[in-house]
């Protein structure tokens, strides 16, 4: 439904000037709602739809404005009072959002000023190729430079604020016994009395703030809480955890989603044994630069759906065929129609149905991928769903 639709059934019973100023007061809250959905990192139309989202039945909204509109003077203010709220509703629950930062050193000018004239004549002519594609895909040297300076190489990705987190959970009412007194990790207790140390959290410090890396926000979430959850949006998303909307991520140290997810499901696995996946995966984020010659997995479904895809790609050609070597994940939303699978120019890779025909596969030297399709509505159990491989291509870009 659009926000014309939305706006045409919420004034529904209205007619002349009254319909008019109905539909004025709801585009008004819709657009203001819209915008705050965008300055937290979703698209136009995903903040359209997580406004609607938030004003919840148009039908209802009918009934009210019909009594604001159609009451006597007397009673009228009260009842636009009750309106009013429910307009504002989103705002009532958003959160001021988690910040993000990178470690110095992943952005510091000298580690990123790796490519010199010398460390290029000694690579192979299939390596200088390969750099040469994505220099020029990042547009030259000053803008691989520049990319990397900005994070995009980052080890451990963006890390999150951890006083930000913690401030946020609390105002979303999930408790959390969090001891952050040590200077490297954070540590979550429990018992009886809450003082049984349970799990601890590596940190980071920078500029005096402890961080925690991105990538365990999942796993966090799951660790002090048993409510849904969700993330929306592609970057910088907006955790929803029940009544309450947390923006994740800045501007100066995005936070992907998708890699996000697939630390998150590479994790849940190892206690969900529900996850059709393998016990020990290596997740690829979107920080691996992936040469732009590599092909790509044409899938079915809508851009912005997200996708995981299990591969033996780096266990075939390092031959590490047994039971617990892991196998690479990939997580991608999908662009264009396509995900990104591999780095390799040529894998000659077959797509099979399932995890068990992946390691029936492996154990015979056959390059070999399953993909899945992730329903991302409550991360607190992650859903995956088999893709069938007839309905998936090998393209090239």
């Amino acid at each position: 439904m659009t926000r014309d639709q939305f706006i045409r059934h919420a004034t529904r019973g209205l007619w002349g000037t009254r319909k008019r100023d109905a539909a004025l007061e709801l585009r008004g809250a819709i657009e203001d709602k819209i915008y705050r959905h965008q300055l937290c990192g979703l698209s136009e139309l995903e903040a359209e739809q997580a406004a609607l989202r938030d004003l919840g039945s148009p039908h209802a909204i009918a009934r009210d404005l019909s009594r604001v509109h159609t009451a006597p003077a007397a009673i009228r203010a009260t009842l636009l009072l009750g309106v009013a709220g429910l307009l504002s509703m989103q705002a009532v629950a958003q959160i001021p959002a988690v910040g993000s930062a990178f470690m110095p050193n992943d952005v510091d000018i000298q580690q990123c000023d790796y490519i010199t004239g010398q460390a290029m004549a000694d690579r192979s002519p299939a390596m200088r190729a390969r750099i040469d594609r994505l220099l020029a895909q990042a547009g030259g040297l000053a803008g691989l430079r520049e990319q990397c300076r900005a994070g995009a190489f980052a080890t451990l990705g963006p890390l999150l604020n951890v006083a930000d987190l913690l401030t946020a959970l609390k105002a979303a009412q999930v408790p959390v016994n969090a001891d952050a007194s040590a200077s490297s990790v954070l540590l979550l207790k429990g018992g009886l009395n809450g003082s049984i140390p349970q799990v601890s959290f590596q940190t980071q410090t920078i500029g005096g703030q402890r961080y925690l890396p991105g990538m365990f926000l999942i796993t966090f979430l799951q660790t002090v809480t048993t409510q849904p959850f969700t993330l929306t949006g592609q970057t910088n998303p907006v955790l929803t955890i029940g009544s309450a909307r947390v923006p994740i991520g800045s501007a100066r140290a995005p936070v992907q989603t998708v890699d996000v997810l697939a630390h998150g499901l590479s994790t849940s696995r190892r206690t969900d044994t529900s996850l059709p996946l393998p016990v020990s995966t290596i997740p690829m984020t979107t920080t691996l630069p992936i040469d732009p010659a590599a092909p790509q997995l044409a899938v079915p479904g809508q851009d912005g759906e997200v996708f995981a895809v299990v591969q033996n790609i780096l266990r075939i050609n390092e031959d590490r065929r047994g039971a617990d070597a892991p196998e690479t994940l990939w997580v991608r939303a999908r662009q264009g129609g396509r995900i990104a699978f591999t780095d390799e120019l040529n894998p000659n890779i077959r797509l099979v149905n399932s995890q068990a025909e992946l390691d029936q596969a492996t154990a015979r030297g056959v390059k070999a991928a399953v993909v899945y399709r992730v329903n991302t509505a409550n991360l607190q159990h992650p859903a995956l769903t088999v893709v069938p491989a007839a309905q998936v291509r090998v393209v090239q870009p």
